[in-house]
């Protein structure tokens, strides 16, 4: 069987190009993170997703995720914005096309658009526009809680180089629950994980994961390959948890492959053609 650095052909770093836009500085994480769950983690996701195409078959679906977003979200067009647009991307965000759409199909696509465009291009750092996006978004219950992660999905597939990925099943402190837990040795026993929201620590534990493939030589796709590696970590912590509201959100299923694509928007549509997009309002 290939090596999971193999299968990726990795490549040498490449220099960034110039250009402007903020940056994220990684915060050192309260907890460390476990080099060995993270090895056992890698090793089991590349011989998993073999079976099915491999990783480079999971990045190329998120490649075309990014394009989407980029396509429709650049600074020239964001404010183009109108239902049919948003709702393709709401169908590529799990927990939003879940929870959301109708919150913004009752606001508006030109509402939306606006919110949208200060979320990506407005002033101030980013997590003053994470906050002024949820808070001019009117929602309540299940549907409050998904503006964060819709929040996350916009800039990052928009931007996946600048911002990590930080949605709630990355990390949410309110639930002391997500995929960076799952890499803290002996989590299992612990009743506090105090690594807060705030954007440097997902880039922290970003910058940390770029260090782990860095040692196996894996250069490229590393926003995308570190989304999967998490996606899968997750996903673990999912199929333990087998009974429950969690084996409910998931349809039931069981399957770690299809835990990976639902969390990161790439799963297939249930029926040729059909909408994955929740038109009721969930509470």
């Amino acid at each position: 069987m290939p090596s999971p650095t193999s299968m990726l052909r990795p490549s040498k770093p490449q220099a960034k190009g110039g250009g402007g836009g903020e940056t994220i500085t990684p915060a050192q994480l309260a907890l460390p993170l476990d080099a060995g769950i993270f090895q056992r983690g890698f090793n089991a996701l590349a011989q998993m997703l073999e079976a099915q195409g491999g990783i480079d078959a999971y990045l190329e679906q998120l490649r075309a995720k990014v394009a989407l977003f980029q396509s429709l979200l650049s600074r020239e067009q964001v404010r183009s914005l109108d239902a049919s647009a948003l709702h393709q991307l709401v169908e590529q965000m799990f927990t939003v096309r879940r929870k959301l759409w109708p919150v913004l199909h009752e606001l508006g696509a030109e509402a939306v658009a606006e919110q949208v465009a200060d979320l990506l291009y407005g002033n101030g750092p980013v997590a003053e526009r994470m906050r002024r996006f949820e808070a001019a978004i009117p929602a309540e219950g299940k549907p409050k809680r998904s503006l964060r992660d819709f929040a996350a999905e916009l800039l990052h597939f928009n931007d996946p180089e600048r911002y990590p990925l930080m949605t709630r099943w990355v990390w949410d402190q309110g639930t002391v629950s997500g995929a960076l837990r799952e890499f803290v040795s002996g989590n299992d026993h612990m009743q506090e994980v105090p690594f807060g929201e705030a954007p440097e620590v997902f880039e922290g534990a970003r910058a940390w994961l770029r260090e782990r493939l860095a040692e196996q030589g894996v250069y490229r796709d590393l926003p995308l390959l570190i989304d999967l590696i998490l996606a899968h970590q997750y996903s673990e912590y999912l199929r333990a948890m087998a009974e429950g509201f969690l084996r409910s959100d998931f349809g039931g299923q069981s399957d770690p492959a299809e835990h990976i694509s639902k969390l990161l928007g790439i799963d297939s549509h249930r029926r040729q053609g059909a909408s994955r997009v929740k038109k009721e309002t969930l509470h």
